[in-house]
């Protein structure tokens, strides 16, 4: 018996995407505003990963917390009150006179974004299917390409301050945030209900007692960490441990984050003819053979290929796996449980670049593929024990 609720309408997943667009349009910027930012207030390059760093910990806060909000407040209200938060730590990003404002700005972003991104997931998980999960994140990578040609077009062909992105992204938001108000009465459609029909929610504590969790929460944690590691290492390798061409190993870096968004539309149309749970044992093994591409080094095109594959096979596991949690754990524990994972996500984020990072430096680049494959095999082994404990909950409530 299936544990979703009835079906988004199409007015909230457009809404949903646009939301996940936005969140990647200010991400993308990021990378391409920071050389002004730094300018102006004088900072180091290691400035950068204090800023990400902070936003983490705020990320982390309200993640791990989101599921006891939603599950009091309601995803309406949870929603509404992150879009908001997001809005105003852009504000405070476009209008802070001092680097330790900007940190501030990024704390209330990461506590906002920790509890939309939780609450949008934990909300289409139960209303919208696996394909249109794939494309609610997808719609992240859209915003994420925009979002630079933005910044170099008020910047370079306008001639403003960059401050004005963030007061445009910050405009974007208001207007979104108006369409989840109108709409609020809609999202509580999605709340989990028992059979009598009355709310009904599990305790953190009952949910962390379920292993399937962990193991979720676990596979989160590698996959979203292995998106960075690539992303963050890849031109360092190609180009310094590989000796490719530096344009041309740009252009592969952009062909990788570009296969992340690519994958998550490709998805759609796949996963209802082999199902979701095949479909991530096949891009785990892709993954790991992509990995095994790139530590061979049999030539620069396998190499290219390998990290191309990487990007392509890892990008649907979250969609996916967040789209699985309801069956997985029942619709008491759905909050809690999608909470965790994206917990799980942001330590995973802040980890295994660090340590990826902290390998490279001991034992050289060449080190990279070989993490990215342990990483990935690790990553195989979970989602096949998930696999497993869901066969035998299925098979417990058949007899």
């Amino acid at each position: 018996m299936s544990l979703r609720g009835p079906s988004g309408t199409t007015k909230l997943f457009l809404l949903s995407c646009t939301m996940f667009a936005l969140g990647g349009l200010h991400a993308g910027a990021l990378g391409v505003v920071w050389i002004y930012v730094q300018s102006d207030f004088d900072l180091s390059l290691s400035a950068l990963g204090v800023l990400v760093s902070v936003a983490t910990v705020g990320r982390l806060l309200t993640s791990v917390s989101s599921g006891p909000l939603i599950n009091r407040f309601g995803i309406a209200r949870v929603l509404i009150a992150g879009i908001g938060i997001t809005g105003a730590s852009l504000l405070v990003f476009a209008a802070a006179p001092f680097w330790i404002i900007v940190l501030v700005a990024a704390f209330i972003s990461g506590v906002g974004s920790g509890v939309m991104a939780a609450g949008i997931n934990a909300f289409a998980a139960v209303n919208f299917s696996a394909r249109q999960m794939n494309w609610l994140h997808g719609s992240f990578g859209i915003g994420s390409t925009i979002g630079p040609l933005v910044v170099t077009t008020i910047v370079i062909d306008l001639g403003l301050a960059w401050r004005w992105a963030y007061v445009i992204f910050a405009a974007m938001r208001a207007i979104i945030l108006l369409g989840f108000i109108l709409t609020r009465q809609e999202w509580s459609l999605g709340e989990a209900k028992n059979k009598r029909g009355e709310r009904a929610h599990a305790s953190l504590r009952q949910t962390m007692r379920m292993p399937i969790v962990w193991l979720m929460v676990l596979t989160f944690m590698t996959t979203t960490g292995l998106e960075l590691v690539a992303g963050q290492f890849s031109n360092n390798y190609l180009i310094d441990a590989r000796l490719i061409d530096p344009k041309v190993a740009g252009s592969w870096v952009s062909m990788y984050w570009a296969s992340l968004t690519v994958s998550r539309f490709v998805a759609g149309f796949i996963i209802a003819r082999i199902g979701n749970g095949m479909f991530l044992r096949l891009n785990s093994l892709g993954a790991v053979f992509g990995a095994a591409l790139l530590w061979a080094g049999i030539s620069d095109a396998s190499s290219l290929i390998g990290l191309a594959m990487v990007g392509f096979c890892i990008a649907p596991f979250a969609p996916l796996m967040a789209s699985d949690t309801p069956g997985r754990v029942g619709s008491r524990h759905v909050a809690n449980a999608i909470g965790f994972q994206f917990t799980g996500a942001s330590l995973g984020m802040a980890v295994l670049p660090w340590l990826a990072g902290t390998l490279a430096e001991a034992f050289g680049l060449e080190i990279l593929p070989q993490f990215l494959v342990v990483v990935m095999a690790i990553t195989f082994l979970l989602h096949e024990a998930t696999l497993l404990l869901e066969g035998r909950r299925r098979l417990a409530a058949v007899t």
